[in-house]
Formats: C-alpha cells, structure tokens, sequence
C-alpha cells in the first residue's frame, strides 16, 4: 500500500501553524508592552516625595544645559557645570571648595565676634537666604519648590534645627553625615535635604529678595 504524500506534509502544516500563531501573540505583547504615544511619564525617582531634590525638576525641563550643553533630562542641576535648571542662566551650584570654605570662615567669625556678634548678624541676613559667612562670600540658600532665596525661619530651621540634628547623627557615626555633599547629585547636605534647599553662588544678588513695599493703612496712611 503506498503512503499517501498529503498524509506525510500534514505533521508539517501543522508544525508551521503552531509556529505562526506563536509569532502572531509574541508581536501581540510587544504591542501591548509598548508606552502610550505622547510625552513619556516621569523617572520613577522623580515621582518620588519632596525628600528628593530631583522631584522639584521642571516639567518643562530642557534635554540639554543651557549653559554647558551636557544631558540634563529630568534633572533639577546640571551634573557638569552645575547649572540650577528652576534658576536664571548663570546661577550654579557652590563648589564643594567653596562649601568648605564657608564653613571655615563661618566658625572663624563666631570665634572673633565671641558667638553674639555672628547671632545677631545671622538674624539679620537670614530673609536673604545667608548667613554670616555666605554674605561675605556671595553665596545664597535656595528653597527649591518655591525656586527663590530662603525666608527666615527656613534658614533658622536648616542652620538650629537640622544641622544640630545631623550633629547628634554625625556623633556616632564617625563625621560621615558631614560629607554628604561630596557624592551627592545636587551638592546637598542632610541638613539640605531637611529644610529643602540648595546652595548656590550668587555674585551678582541676582537672587536677592527685593524689599517688601509698606503696607498701606486705612484712611490713604502708609
């Protein structure tokens, strides 16, 4: 009895098939695996809470630096010159160099103005977003969701509140909290990442808070 040729393809045919709708749902998922079409939705660290400098990233955030050119996508500071992406074009992140250095001169005024002296100049400079040294050295403490110089009792938190917090922290643990910045994206410390700020170098008070004009009273008074 010879073997029928269609008999013997039939196992084929079917092998092919099984192969073809195979082929048919794995590009079925790749579909459905791919995003929606539009802006694509924020990095996952940039959903996180305001404990995240990045969260305070810009919407509308440019893909390059304005000032350096390099990759600034979803980012709230330039990774290479430091631009701020929420500030105007030439305000930059301190250095760490000169972060050190403030904090030298910071301790050598409270030492010749015998602590009373640097308290009341502090007071004073506070709704600048300074203290005593970083007047002196035109740096300027940015409270980030606002984009604009740090009030008063934001700079008396960071500078009483935090920074003796981290001190209590940096006690048992060797100094290290007191280092934070130099492996941080936006050069902040802990006592930053507290009260929501950053450090940037202003020469020019750019970022000066401009005087509050006086209110008027009742009766056309001021």
């Amino acid at each position: 009895m010879t073997e029928n040729p269609h008999d013997a393809a039939e196992p084929k045919r079917a092998e092919r098939s099984k192969k073809a709708e195979r082929w048919k749902e794995a590009e079925r998922w790749k579909k459905a695996e791919q995003p929606p079409p539009g802006p694509r939705p924020a990095p996952r660290w940039a959903q996180r809470g305001p404990a995240s400098a990045r969260a305070y990233a810009p919407a509308s955030a440019p893909t390059v630096c304005p000032v350096c050119r390099g990759p600034v996508e979803g980012e709230l500071t330039c990774q290479f010159c430091g631009q701020v992406m929420v500030l105007p074009t030439g305000i930059h992140l301190s250095t760490v160099g000169l972060r050190f250095g403030g904090f030298l001169l910071e301790n050598l005024l409270m030492l010749c103005t015998l602590y009373i002296g640097w308290l009341i100049w502090a007071f004073l400079v506070f709704p600048r977003g300074q203290t005593p040294a970083k007047q002196l050295l035109h740096m300027r403490v940015i409270y980030i969701p606002e984009a604009r110089a740090a009030r008063w009792w934001r700079m008396f938190f960071r500078e009483f509140i935090a920074k003796g917090i981290i001190g209590l922290l940096a006690a048992v643990t060797l100094l290290i909290p007191y280092f934070w910045l130099l492996w941080d994206r936006n050069r902040q410390e802990l006592w930053d990442k507290m009260a929501t700020t950053l450090v940037v170098t202003d020469p020019a008070d750019r970022l000066r808070p401009s005087p509050q004009p006086p209110a008027e009273l009742p009766g056309g008074w001021s």
